[in-house]
């Protein structure tokens, strides 16, 4: 698998799994969260992502694939959680998700 597959695969998985995970903890008792279809969903789908993680490193730097994978990660995860889950997100917010793109870039040269 490529680098970049790698990277779609561990982002789509990840922020989706916190998206359901925010989502069925939200005001949720520990007891009856962990038989919600949408927490287990959401284990399943983090747990991926790691998963993904793992077999990228077999073939991959971690000095590449922990900043890359990681810094796309966290600027999908900010945009669903303001799409998705009604967060707010700052100016000082937005600047942190430009300099870690940049990074990003940075990186992948």
């Amino acid at each position: 698998m490529t680098f970049l597959a790698y990277l779609v695969v561990y982002v789509t998985l990840a922020t989706t799994g916190l998206v359901l995970l925010r989502r069925s903890l939200a005001g949720a008792e520990i007891p009856a969260v962990v038989v919600d279809p949408l927490f287990l969903l959401g284990v399943a789908a983090y747990s991926a992502s790691f998963l993904t993680f793992l077999l990228s490193l077999r073939q991959y730097e971690v000095l590449t694939v922990f900043p890359v994978f990681f810094g796309v990660a966290y600027a999908a995860v900010t945009l669903a959680a303001v799409l998705v889950l009604g967060e707010g997100l700052s100016v000082t917010r937005a600047a942190g998700l430009v300099l870690v793109g940049t990074g990003v870039l940075l990186l992948l040269r």
